[in-house]
């Protein structure tokens, strides 16, 4: 095992190549997203191969989460085949005598689908998991249930989509209404990152917070995340605004590893007879079309049922392709007490 030196320029730029090449890469794996959770501690770790060349890697940010303890957390991560579960188990275990001593906590979460056998496997290698008795969305950290387009053609019924109009005949009858209905009734899109952007898009988002009571990030969030992606076409903002310019809809999209993955949505509730969350959907699908993405990835929903708002809305866009159901949280417990504490911040 190795640790990262965020000093040493070309072994920095090697792991994010790596992981953003590798199969299982995520952005929330590139010491990027480190600089992004400022607030956060932070260790990268990796592994090479006889030739030097990286294998595997975990990067680890650190919080305090119950008082005077801190969670470690590997976000969508780690950077390897989950399926070896010593190889897993072995970087967990480094990266704890890298760690503060008041770690309670090492958690995983990767992009892996569920499966009962690895997850017996993962508990008798002395892991807690957390999944199938998870039956609030918010009862993970990431939800466990997710919502995929593929443009490659997997799933049933499904085809190679090579261009917009086969990626169009891909969503259900009714949002390729809305959609239409949309561009006839004058909405347009505006893409980039600037600042004007950046503000359209958090007013839309704090008003929709608001409106489901539930919480949100400060400003300076967004504004972070357009500052370290600004040399690059990872990150943009998709924003929805009627025949008079007054922005209605809006989402923030990321273009990483073989996906695009839909990230932070907002709209105003009094124009939604203009579908303009439908425009931003198609427009920001386009974007992974162009890109030659294998997926997009709609991010989380409560049940894989029409009776949930966020589903159905997904799901019509996605609905020849196979629900996502992911192994949830891999927990390595270094302190029982301090860990069923931390838990009853997710109890329903």
């Amino acid at each position: 095992m190795a640790v990262l030196d965020l000093n040493d320029s070309k072994q920095v730029e090697l792991y994010r190549q790596f992981v953003e090449n590798s199969p299982y890469g995520q952005v929330t794996q590139d010491t990027k997203w480190a600089e992004l959770k400022a607030n956060w501690g932070h260790l990268f770790i990796y592994r090479e191969d006889d030739q030097g060349n990286i294998i595997a890697a975990m990067t680890i940010l650190t919080v305090e989460a119950v008082p005077g303890k801190l969670l470690a957390y590997c976000p969508k991560g780690p950077v390897a085949d989950i399926h070896d579960v010593a190889l897993v188990k072995s970087m967990v275990e480094e990266a704890v005598a890298e760690l503060p001593d008041n770690v309670f906590l090492v958690r995983m979460d990767p992009e892996v689908i569920y499966d009962e056998k690895l997850d017996s496997i993962y508990k008798e290698a002395g892991f807690k998991t957390r999944n199938t008795e998870i039956t609030y969305m918010h009862g993970n950290i990431q939800p466990r249930k997710n919502v995929e387009l593929y443009y490659d053609g997997r799933g049933e019924d499904a085809s190679v989509l090579t261009n917009e109009d086969e990626l169009m005949l891909h969503f259900k009858p009714k949002h390729r209404n809305a959609i239409r209905r949309a561009i006839r009734d004058g909405v347009t899109i505006t893409v980039g990152q600037s600042e004007e952007e950046l503000k359209d898009f958090f007013e839309l988002y704090k008003s929709m917070a608001g409106v489901h009571h539930i919480t949100y990030r400060p400003f300076s969030y967004f504004e972070n995340m357009g500052k370290i992606w600004a040399d690059s076409d990872r990150f943009k903002v998709f924003v929805a605004k009627n025949d008079e310019g007054t922005p209605i809809a809006a989402g923030i999209g990321f273009n990483y590893g073989d996906k695009i993955w839909y990230m932070y949505a907002g709209s105003n509730k009094e124009y939604r007879h203009l579908q303009a969350p439908y425009l931003v959907q198609w427009e920001m699908l386009k974007w992974g079309l162009a890109e030659k993405k294998v997926r997009y990835d709609f991010g989380g929903v409560g049940e894989f049922s029409s009776e949930d708002g966020l589903y159905k809305f997904k799901h019509g866009f996605a609905y020849h392709d196979p629900d996502q159901e992911y192994i949830g949280e891999l927990d390595w417990v270094l302190d029982q007490e301090a860990y069923d504490k931390y838990l009853e911040g997710f109890a329903e």
